[in-house]
């Protein structure tokens, strides 16, 4: 740790001195990113935290899936593992449906996890080949996005046909095949894009073949609940990503987008077999088969009109659904051999309309950003057991009953440069409607609420390579379906749970200060941020006779500060290195409490820091890296008995070369010192008795390679 914060002291001292104002290079804060504005600009002017990790990136580290391409960003961490996959994102203690995720501009639906371990609805059907980014804002964005993006908002942007072809008519195509060991992952793929004229088309598919993601113990062949390894699993998927775009005239242009992904899981849940949750009920033979699928169609117009109103509009309309069926084999003592089906699909039809216009004055520029959002949602369930040896069947418990919701909101921002564009100040405001609608035949009524967000912030540009910004937003999140209908009557075993469709939307208040410096000798990051949030939707229990009857209710408030630093050297500046030679270092720290209770939240990330050196030939035919990601201990959970997670040192090693033109080969040795080790979200809830810790741990060293060759 001592000579992490040496390097990150020297990068301060470096990147305060008056050398690093000597240049004008390009650095990550010219990077051009649209969450920050809902439109095209760059990182330097946007008084808020945001991280971009390029589709170069996600091919450097070897990623094959979000929770990889996201695990060296300070602040930000995935959820999920096992059978299921990637569940949520937690951006600086935020997670679930706290957190927006959106590809190309569509939001997601969150997961649905009812607690049961045969039915999920996850967000595990995205994929990485396709991205040609993944941008993060950290902190309340809904006068950007709406609900949901109480916490933050990750969007996922899919490659363009421009993003591989050169100008002018021009053609493409590459294939790429990539092995990796953690999950013993085979991937093919290909992608062409063609320009012709005013046409531009683009088609990109990946297959992937693996098994489960291993555990640090690979080779546990037991079965119960003392299972070590994690449950074998086939897995394989699909993804289809077309395109196509054309210029109708100087004016006006639009697009055409089709995406289709499916997954395939099957596989013996082996640390069931023996589970005995009461006498006389007796799990063996547990397996399971999930399919999940996710398809979107999109239709978009951009205009540049440039009259009174609008300078330009872009217009999207986009359809997506997703679908998941689970099958749940198993024998018990009771029921026999049965199937326990769960199938689940949701769709969503969404409108977005953004106008801009700049209007400008003596001393001073507008950039107006204005529009509105329409999203309508349909959701359904439906569950069946199955009874092989009866030949017989049954509906399964009813959780949610089916519904619809509908989302309508008008969004208005003003970004303002001043003082010959050394202050920009950026002020947005908007306004949501959202209603939710169960079926007649549930009984439960309709739920209506509404929620006005404002921001403001601004940035001052000391010189071309100092500035600095602060920022004060507000957040909000509709409270979900589940939330509100969920309902279950099982008095006979002790326990009602209640719907409670009268829940109000959480609601978050964000400060935000930060620091940016770049130049000949590197550049510099420091954040440091205070939310508060309050009307927490929080399940709470009373018995009455006996009998527990927990209801959701909007009872908890909660406040999370934290700080946060990038750095990166060119060592060749500094200590006359190889030309390419670099060093980067980021730190994390957050805190936060229940405000009520005054515990520590178990969604907050211990102290995290990652250290990289690496090196690029000025040639770009050859380079490598060292990566060592450094996690605290976490020992501080709302529940006493929580287990503790453990502080842990990590070291990746990867490198890439073109051997020749047009052919890439990267090759990843990951937890090079084969340490044993836990995340902590992946230990939240669990107890010293919980059975399945061990399949709980990361991979042990394992290895990857890519090959990539362009046409």
């Amino acid at each position: 740790m001592n000579k992490q914060l040496t390097l990150i002291a020297s990068s301060l001292v470096a990147a305060l001195s008056p050398s690093v104002y000597a240049s004008n290079d390009v650095s990550q804060f010219d990077e051009v990113v649209v969450t920050g504005t809902r439109s095209e600009e760059s990182i330097k002017n946007i008084p808020a935290s945001i991280a971009k990790i390029t589709s170069e990136d996600i091919e450097n580290n070897l990623a094959v899936d979000v929770k990889q391409a996201l695990k060296y960003e300070p602040g930000v961490s995935v959820n999920g593992q096992g059978r299921f996959g990637m569940e949520d994102i937690t951006i600086r203690g935020m997670s679930g449906s706290r957190v927006k995720v959106m590809v190309d501009g569509v939001e997601q639906m969150a997961s649905y996890n009812p607690g049961a371990e045969a039915m999920r609805m996850n967000s595990n059907n995205y994929e990485v080949d396709t991205l040609t980014a993944i941008e993060v804002n950290k902190g309340p964005s809904s006068t950007l996005y709406g609900s949901d993006a109480l916490g933050g908002t990750v969007l996922l942007r899919t490659k363009n046909p421009e993003d591989m072809l050169l100008d002018g008519d021009d053609s493409h195509f590459g294939v790429t095949s990539g092995y990796a060991g953690a999950n013993g992952e085979y991937k093919a793929g290909f992608e062409a894009a063609n320009r012709t004229g005013d046409l531009e088309t683009m088609l990109i598919y990946t297959y992937r073949d693996g098994h489960e993601t291993d555990a640090y113990n690979t080779h546990d062949k037991s079965k119960g609940i003392d299972r070590k390894s994690a449950d074998p699993q086939d897995i394989n998927s699909h993804n289809v990503l077309a395109k196509a775009f054309y210029q109708i005239n100087d004016n006006h242009r639009i697009g055409f987008t089709g995406e289709y992904f499916t997954r395939n899981a099957e596989g013996a849940i082996l640390s069931r077999d023996g589970y005995e949750p009461m006498p006389g009920f007796n799990y063996t033979r547990t397996s399971g088969n999930d399919d999940d699928s996710r398809k979107r169609f999109g239709f978009e117009h951009e205009w540049q009109a440039d009259n009174v109103v609008f300078d330009s509009l872009k217009w999207h309309l986009n359809w997506q659904e997703r679908k998941t069926e689970h099958n749940n084999y198993d024998h018990t003592d009771r029921y026999g051999y049965r199937d326990r089906y769960r199938s689940g699909k949701e769709s969503s039809t969404q409108f977005d309309a953004q106008f801009g216009k700049e209007l400008a004055f003596d001393n001073s520029t507008h950039n107006l950003t204005y529009g509105l959002s329409l999203v309508n949602d349909k959701f359904d369930i439906s569950y069946t057991d199955y009874f092989f040896d009866s030949n017989t069947s049954k509906p399964g418990p009813e959780e949610v009953p089916k519904s619809k919701s509908e989302k309508r909101a008008v969004f208005l921002q003003d970004q303002i440069y001043l003082l010959d564009n050394k202050a920009v100040i950026t002020a947005g405001v908007r306004y949501d409607d959202f209603e939710a609608k169960p079926d007649a035949s549930s009984g439960l009524k309709d739920h209506n609420s509404d929620a006005f967000t404002m921001r403001l912030g601004g940035v001052y540009h000391f010189t071309d390579n100092l500035s600095t910004y602060a920022q004060y937003s507000q957040g909000f999140r509709a409270p979900s379906l589940y939330e509100m209908y969920y309902a279950k009557d099982n008095s006979s075993s002790g326990y009602v749970i209640e719907a409670n469709p009268d829940l109000k939307p959480e609601e978050s208040n964000s400060y935000e200060v930060g620091l940016r410096a770049n130049g000949r000798v590197g550049e510099l990051h420091l954040a440091a941020y205070y939310n508060d949030y309050k009307n927490f939707i929080q399940a709470t229990t009373t018995n009455i006779n006996n009998v527990d009857h927990t209801i959701n209710e909007n009872v908890e408030e909660a406040k999370i500060y934290g700080a946060e630093l990038g750095a990166k050297l060119w060592l060749d500046e500094v200590i006359a290195a190889p030309m390419g030679t670099y060093a980067r270092a980021s730190v994390a720290y957050m805190n936060g409490e229940d405000k009520k209770t005054g515990k520590k939240l178990d969604t907050l990330a211990p102290l995290t820091s990652v250290v990289s050196l690496g090196y690029d030939s000025p040639e770009e035919t050859w380079g490598s890296a060292i990566d060592v990601t450094m996690v605290a201990s976490k020992d501080k959970w709302q529940e006493e008995d929580n287990v503790n997670a453990a502080g842990y040192t990590v070291v990746d090693l990867t490198t890439y070369a073109r051997p020749v033109k047009d052919l890439t080969v990267r090759a990843g040795l990951f937890n090079a010192l084969d340490k044993k080790y836990w995340q902590y979200q992946d230990l939240e809830g669990a107890k010293p008795t919980t059975d399945g810790l061990e399949r709980r741990t990361q991979p042990g060293r394992n290895f990857g390679v890519n090959v990539k060759y362009d046409f």
